[in-house]
Protein backbone atom coordinates (compact mmCIF):
# COMPACT_ATOMS: atom_id res chain seq x y z
CA UNK A 1 0.00 0.00 0.00
CA UNK A 2 1.62 3.23 -1.28
CA UNK A 3 1.76 6.37 1.55
CA UNK A 4 -1.32 8.17 -0.49
CA UNK A 5 -3.77 4.65 0.22
CA UNK A 6 -1.86 5.31 4.03
CA UNK A 7 -2.72 8.53 4.94
CA UNK A 8 -6.41 8.33 3.19
CA UNK A 9 -6.83 5.51 5.17
CA UNK A 10 -6.12 6.89 8.24
CA UNK A 11 -8.00 10.07 7.66
CA UNK A 12 -11.19 8.20 7.00
CA UNK A 13 -10.64 5.86 10.01
CA UNK A 14 -10.18 9.57 12.14
CA UNK A 15 -13.55 10.95 10.53
CA UNK A 16 -15.27 7.87 11.79
CA UNK A 17 -13.73 7.76 15.34
CA UNK A 18 -14.28 11.65 15.61
CA UNK A 19 -17.96 11.11 14.16
CA UNK A 20 -18.70 8.09 16.62
CA UNK A 21 -17.25 9.68 19.33
CA UNK A 22 -19.89 12.85 19.21
CA UNK A 23 -23.26 13.01 21.25
CA UNK A 24 -25.55 16.07 20.85
CA UNK A 25 -24.19 17.38 23.58
CA UNK A 26 -20.65 17.22 22.46
CA UNK A 27 -20.90 18.80 19.05
CA UNK A 28 -17.68 20.69 18.17
CA UNK A 29 -17.04 24.04 19.88
CA UNK A 30 -19.23 23.41 22.71
CA UNK A 31 -17.76 24.08 26.46
CA UNK A 32 -17.08 21.46 28.99
CA UNK A 33 -15.23 21.55 31.95
CA UNK A 34 -14.58 17.66 32.20
CA UNK A 35 -10.53 18.37 30.86
CA UNK A 36 -10.33 21.69 30.94
CA UNK A 37 -7.41 22.55 33.09
CA UNK A 38 -6.26 26.51 33.55
CA UNK A 39 -2.96 27.39 33.62
CA UNK A 40 -1.88 30.27 35.27
CA UNK A 41 0.26 33.02 33.91
CA UNK A 42 1.52 35.47 36.31
CA UNK A 43 4.62 37.80 36.02
CA UNK A 44 7.84 37.81 38.30
CA UNK A 45 6.42 41.36 38.97
CA UNK A 46 3.18 39.81 40.39
CA UNK A 47 4.60 36.57 42.52
CA UNK A 48 7.82 38.46 43.45
CA UNK A 49 9.34 35.13 43.39
CA UNK A 50 12.95 33.86 41.63
CA UNK A 51 12.68 33.59 37.76
CA UNK A 52 14.32 29.74 37.89
CA UNK A 53 10.76 28.09 39.67
CA UNK A 54 9.27 25.69 36.82
CA UNK A 55 5.85 26.31 35.57
CA UNK A 56 4.05 23.38 33.78
CA UNK A 57 3.18 24.48 29.98
CA UNK A 58 -0.50 22.89 28.31
CA UNK A 59 -0.60 22.72 24.95
CA UNK A 60 -2.17 20.40 22.44
CA UNK A 61 -1.24 18.25 19.18
CA UNK A 62 -2.89 16.84 16.18
CA UNK A 63 -3.33 13.01 16.85
CA UNK A 64 -1.24 11.95 14.04
CA UNK A 65 -4.38 9.21 13.66
CA UNK A 66 -6.22 12.27 13.23
CA UNK A 67 -8.54 11.18 16.16
CA UNK A 68 -8.30 14.50 17.64
CA UNK A 69 -5.96 16.42 19.75
CA UNK A 70 -3.87 15.03 22.20
CA UNK A 71 -2.38 16.95 25.26
CA UNK A 72 0.75 17.62 26.37
CA UNK A 73 2.38 19.13 29.84
CA UNK A 74 5.84 19.96 30.10
CA UNK A 75 8.04 21.54 32.26
CA UNK A 76 9.63 24.94 32.13
CA UNK A 77 11.29 27.61 33.62
CA UNK A 78 10.61 29.55 30.36
CA UNK A 79 7.96 32.93 30.87
CA UNK A 80 4.75 30.87 29.78
CA UNK A 81 3.04 33.08 27.19
CA UNK A 82 -0.23 32.17 24.86
CA UNK A 83 2.55 32.67 22.30
CA UNK A 84 5.25 30.70 23.45
CA UNK A 85 2.48 27.70 24.03
CA UNK A 86 1.50 28.22 20.51
CA UNK A 87 5.30 27.75 19.73
CA UNK A 88 5.53 25.06 21.85
CA UNK A 89 2.48 23.34 19.94
CA UNK A 90 4.04 24.02 16.76
CA UNK A 91 7.41 22.62 17.20
CA UNK A 92 5.69 19.46 18.69
CA UNK A 93 3.77 18.58 15.84
CA UNK A 94 6.26 19.15 13.60
CA UNK A 95 8.39 16.64 15.37
CA UNK A 96 5.59 13.80 14.73
CA UNK A 97 6.18 11.32 11.48
CA UNK A 98 3.02 12.72 10.01
CA UNK A 99 2.85 16.70 11.28
CA UNK A 100 -0.82 18.43 10.33
CA UNK A 101 0.66 21.79 10.16
CA UNK A 102 2.61 22.99 7.05
CA UNK A 103 5.88 24.07 7.39
CA UNK A 104 5.54 27.42 6.39
CA UNK A 105 2.38 27.99 9.24
CA UNK A 106 3.75 30.93 11.35
CA UNK A 107 1.58 32.51 14.43
CA UNK A 108 3.42 36.01 14.69
CA UNK A 109 1.93 37.26 17.68
CA UNK A 110 -1.36 36.64 20.44
CA UNK A 111 -3.40 39.12 22.22
CA UNK A 112 -5.77 38.99 24.88
CA UNK A 113 -8.77 41.46 25.11
CA UNK A 114 -11.57 40.91 27.41
CA UNK A 115 -11.18 37.24 27.41
CA UNK A 116 -10.68 36.63 23.89
CA UNK A 117 -7.08 36.12 22.65
CA UNK A 118 -5.87 37.32 19.11
CA UNK A 119 -3.82 35.40 16.55
CA UNK A 120 -1.94 36.88 14.20
CA UNK A 121 -1.05 34.59 11.61
CA UNK A 122 0.04 34.18 8.27
CA UNK A 123 -1.49 33.54 4.52
CA UNK A 124 -0.15 30.03 5.17
CA UNK A 125 -2.37 29.56 7.72
CA UNK A 126 -5.34 31.33 6.52
CA UNK A 127 -5.39 28.90 3.39
CA UNK A 128 -6.46 26.20 5.13
CA UNK A 129 -4.36 23.53 3.22
CA UNK A 130 -4.50 19.97 3.93
CA UNK A 131 -8.26 19.59 3.86
CA UNK A 132 -10.96 20.23 6.19
CA UNK A 133 -10.21 17.30 8.39
CA UNK A 134 -6.42 18.63 8.92
CA UNK A 135 -7.94 22.28 9.15
CA UNK A 136 -10.42 21.07 12.33
CA UNK A 137 -7.28 19.48 14.26
CA UNK A 138 -5.23 22.68 13.64
CA UNK A 139 -8.18 25.04 14.82
CA UNK A 140 -8.57 22.39 17.88
CA UNK A 141 -5.00 22.18 18.85
CA UNK A 142 -5.08 26.10 18.60
CA UNK A 143 -8.14 26.74 20.70
CA UNK A 144 -7.13 24.07 23.07
CA UNK A 145 -4.11 25.53 23.93
CA UNK A 146 -4.82 29.17 24.38
CA UNK A 147 -8.50 28.20 26.38
CA UNK A 148 -6.09 26.40 28.71
CA UNK A 149 -5.04 29.98 29.84
CA UNK A 150 -7.62 31.32 32.64
CA UNK A 151 -7.85 33.97 31.10
CA UNK A 152 -8.92 33.30 27.44
CA UNK A 153 -12.39 32.13 26.81
CA UNK A 154 -12.27 32.89 23.15
CA UNK A 155 -10.02 32.72 19.58
CA UNK A 156 -10.05 34.90 17.02
CA UNK A 157 -7.78 34.92 14.05
CA UNK A 158 -6.55 37.79 12.47
CA UNK A 159 -3.76 38.49 9.25
CA UNK A 160 -2.21 41.32 8.41
CA UNK A 161 -4.62 43.33 10.78
CA UNK A 162 -7.69 42.27 9.91
CA UNK A 163 -9.77 39.71 11.06
CA UNK A 164 -9.98 36.60 9.58
CA UNK A 165 -13.60 35.19 9.04
CA UNK A 166 -12.83 32.05 6.92
CA UNK A 167 -9.84 29.22 7.20
CA UNK A 168 -9.91 27.16 4.85
CA UNK A 169 -13.94 26.22 4.85
CA UNK A 170 -13.89 26.74 8.93
CA UNK A 171 -16.00 29.37 9.84
CA UNK A 172 -13.80 31.63 11.94
CA UNK A 173 -15.83 35.00 11.96
CA UNK A 174 -17.06 34.45 16.05
CA UNK A 175 -14.22 33.97 18.76
CA UNK A 176 -14.19 29.88 18.87
CA UNK A 177 -14.72 28.33 22.16
CA UNK A 178 -13.12 25.52 23.95
CA UNK A 179 -13.44 22.14 21.76
CA UNK A 180 -13.67 19.20 24.31
CA UNK A 181 -14.95 17.29 21.58
CA UNK A 182 -12.02 16.75 19.72
CA UNK A 183 -9.64 16.07 22.75
CA UNK A 184 -8.38 12.62 22.67
CA UNK A 185 -8.31 10.84 26.16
Amino acid sequence: MNIRNQLATIACVGVLVFAAGCSSNQLPGTESKSTHESTQVTTQKETGKATNEMSKLVYYIPAEDGSGVKRVTKETSDSITPKAALQAMLKADRAQEYPTFPKDVDVISVTVKDGIASVEVNKAFVEGRGGDLAVKLQMAAIVNTLTSFDTIKGVLFVENGKKVNLVGSFDTEEPLKRMESYIKQ
